[in-house]
């Protein structure tokens, strides 16, 4: 088993590392009007609970249109069907890799099999996954991708996606 290109929208994620502070570089433009900052003296930043609820179901159709993937086919979930989910705690609940048998879309909690530039993700929603023998000389080629299916797609949430090596 080898190492994937994943795409994944971060759900909780902290400063990468040992690095207390975030570069914004790292992150596409308007990436962390995504999240509720971090409360005092802690690091870690959440989605924003009412802007993924009211628009998962739109994005995840948007995401494999542009990319060309018949959907149902790829996350065995009828577009039609795609489960509903009122809190954060819910969506956690429905898309849980255990519930899902780990097959996309699905919620992950380890960071240490989730690698990204710029943050350490701590819960993940793994949506799309491609060759699972991949090899990746700089992960800048990640931040140049992650801009341009920003501007690419229409729906919000479309620059809070951060891809990342799985594995």
């Amino acid at each position: 088993m080898g190492t994937s290109i994943v795409v994944a929208l971060p759900i909780t994620f902290n400063p990468e590392g040992r690095y207390s502070q975030i570069e914004h570089k790292y992150f596409t433009e308007g990436f962390f009007d995504n999240f509720d900052a971090p409360e005092e003296g802690k690091k870690l930043y959440t989605i924003k609970q009412d802007l993924l609820l009211s628009n998962y179901k739109s994005f995840l159709l948007e995401f494999y249109e542009l990319i060309g993937e018949d959907f149902q086919m790829e996350t065995n979930i009828a577009a039609d069907a795609i489960p509903d989910a009122g809190s954060l705690d819910e969506f956690m609940e429905v898309f849980s890799g255990n519930v899902r048998n780990n097959r996309k879309p699905f919620v992950y909690g380890h960071s240490s099999m989730f690698s990204t530039l710029g943050c350490e993700c701590d819960d993940y929603w793994l949506f799309h996954s491609g060759n699972s023998n991949a090899y990746l000389e700089t992960y800048r080629t990640l931040t140049y991708m992650e801009r341009i299916l920003a501007k690419a797609m229409k729906n919000p949430l479309a620059n809070a996606v951060k891809f990342g090596i799985f594995g």
